[in-house]
């Protein structure tokens, strides 16, 4: 059997494999993860950000992360520049999140500034700025592999994001209510 057909069989298997997107959801959703903004810079200079916790290091040398996006603005805008910034948020930045993450409530939008190519947020925990070298494509999602090529910090306490909820310090949360709902 070649390499490739394996890997197609693999990939039905994993197909069939799926639990129930709503208990998956609740359940992965007790994993700890931070939160960032993901910036990029359209053909006019617009600036433009998404916000996810799929941004993650996969490698100290040479410097590389990962990004997973769905189809959107952003996701179009990576695919065809090439690059984006990562921006850490601090704790008090629910509002940085919540303008990126939903439609647009009439919120001000945070600020941004380029300190090298990439636009990221002018005030943030840690910054990376990052060239694609590989996109994969995972379902409804594409992962963007990139190179940092630029990158800083400040100081302050990381946004996290924990049952669903954001919190500064996680707490435990009962979850058995949510799954008697």
């Amino acid at each position: 059997m070649t390499g490739h057909a394996t890997q197609t069989q693999e990939r039905d298997l994993v197909r069939e494999q799926t639990v129930d997107a709503a208990d998956f959801r609740r359940h992965v959703s007790r994993f700890a993860t931070g939160v960032a903004v993901i910036s990029c810079e359209d053909q006019d200079g617009g600036f433009h950000g998404a916000t996810v916790n799929s941004f993650v290091s996969l490698s100290l040398e040479p410097a590389t992360v990962m990004v997973s996006l769905r189809p959107g603005r952003a996701h179009e805008i990576v695919r065809t520049t090439g690059r984006y910034g990562a921006s850490i948020l601090l704790e008090d930045q629910h509002g940085a999140s919540n303008h990126f993450a939903r439609a647009r409530d009439g919120s001000v939008a945070p600020e941004f500034l380029k300190r090298a190519a990439v636009p990221t947020l002018k005030d943030c925990l840690a910054w990376f700025e990052c060239e694609v070298f590989e996109e994969v494509p995972v379902h409804d999602h594409m992962l963007f592999l990139a190179r940092v090529t630029a990158c800083g910090s400040g100081e302050g306490v990381p946004l996290l994001f924990y049952a669903s909820q954001y919190h500064s310090r996680p707490s435990p949360v009962d979850l058995t209510a949510k799954e008697r709902d």
